[in-house]
């Protein structure tokens, strides 16, 4: 059986199905597959996306999918030291990650695009180096011919794995792993709080996350160990963290998350790649919604355009990559040498650094932060205020210290 679009999408995530959001608005034929019965099941994100960011997308959600309005950013140090931004006015969602992809595919529906579940992207039809469709398992071997196929189907990447001549996939990843407590305590209904230090969570941090219902999303990623007996350990025996968190973990999924930037090359001859599959992550705090969502629109427009001139080559979707680094590429830049940086602190020196914060009362500065995706931009705007560059610097040196 074959059944041919001008474009394929495979994963009806975020990034997928903004991708055919944008390509169906230019009356190309798109269709989406996803494995799963449900769209936006199981939910492995913590649903933290930054509101400045969907704005600048154009999505306003609706009240339903919100499952809390964050102002609050809480951290705590390896032994237990705190500093708190307040933003003062919400800068975050707390999205019910299900809802949320849902809502997302319902739009791209509207658009005219076609959404096919419960298929298993098997590999890619591939002709003398260009992608012309998909091998799909159902009931049958079904084959999906297309013009243009977007691979947004998640950190995982499967079909390039198995293609590793058309677009090489060599993305770095950490494991997380979420549960949800029905309980918890002394955690500010506006605050996200974020626990540091190597015994919990190596390479990488925890998290609660608060929502409206008193309930809370608690998790954690690592690049070492098991976590989810990590999860479990933080959860019951973090010195403070285990204080607030009053029920047991239920509904405990792990994922891989992405860290090393985005891959080199995200086009092929017919084939555009998206989000988590291009690792197209912020290497600092591991969001990939709104980074995905800014490139799944630019991945939907470029192949819409390929389709309608009659040339889906390499050399003409390469404008896709040209376009998103544009936009992108010195966040990303940014973003890795964090991560670089923070990846090879040690428990004392994060100590030392949250002890110069305070003595440099940065708490009130970055107060005024009101959006968080751009990290060079945040950067450079907070490096303009003395008592912040100083605790930079001081917080340079202090690195070098033993």
């Amino acid at each position: 059986m074959k059944e041919d679009f001008d474009i394929v999408v495979v994963g009806a995530g975020p990034s997928g199905s903004f991708s055919a959001l944008e390509a169906a608005k230019q009356h190309v034929k798109v269709a989406v597959i996803e494995e799963h019965q449900n769209i936006g099941t199981p939910a492995h994100c913590a649903g933290h996306v930054s509101i400045h960011g969907l704005r600048t997308l154009g999505l306003e959600l609706p009240s339903s999918l919100i499952e809390n309005r964050i102002r609050i950013a809480t951290f705590h140090s390896p032994s237990g030291k705190t500093l708190c931004i307040d933003c003062r006015h919400p800068v975050t969602y707390v999205v019910n990650r299900t809802l949320f992809d849902q809502y997302l595919a319902g739009l791209a529906e509207q658009a005219g695009a076609s959404y096919l579940n419960e298929l298993h992207a098997d590999s890619l039809l591939v002709e003398s180096d260009h992608v012309q469709g998909v091998l799909v398992e159902a009931k049958e071997k079904v084959r999906l011919g297309a013009r243009v196929v977007i691979d947004a189907e998640g950190a995982r990447a499967g079909l390039l794995r198995k293609n590793p001549s058309l677009v090489p996939s060599k993305a770095k990843y950490v494991t997380g792993a979420q549960g949800y407590s029905a309980k918890v305590h002394g955690v500010d209904s506006e605050s996200v709080e974020i626990y540091l230090g190597r015994a919990h969570a190596s390479g990488f941090f925890a998290w609660i996350i608060p929502r409206y219902d008193g309930t809370a999303k608690i998790g954690l990623a690592t690049s070492k160990g098991n976590p989810r007996a990590l999860l479990d350990h933080f959860a019951q025996r973090h010195p403070i963290a285990s204080k607030k968190i009053l029920k047991p973990l239920s509904d405990v999924s792990l994922h891989p998350i992405p860290l090393g930037g985005p891959l080199s090359t995200t086009y092929g001859n017919g084939l555009l790649v998206v989000g988590d599959a291009a690792s197209q992550v912020k290497p600092i705090t591991g969001g990939g919604v709104v980074f995905g969502l800014t490139c799944s629109n630019i991945a939907g427009k470029v192949a819409a355009k390929a389709v309608q001139a009659g040339d889906c080559s390499s050399g003409f979707l390469s404008d896709y990559q040209r376009l998103w680094q544009e936009k992108l590429g010195r966040e990303f830049r940014v973003g890795r040498q964090a991560r670089w940086i923070m990846n090879r602190l040690s428990d004392r020196a994060i100590d030392r650094i949250f002890s110069i914060g305070k003595t440099f009362a940065v708490e009130d500065s970055l107060g005024e932060i009101s959006e968080i995706d751009f990290a060079g931009r945040i950067f450079e705007g907070t490096m303009k205020k003395p008592n912040v560059a100083l605790a930079f610097l001081f917080s340079l040196f202090s690195c070098l210290l033993p």
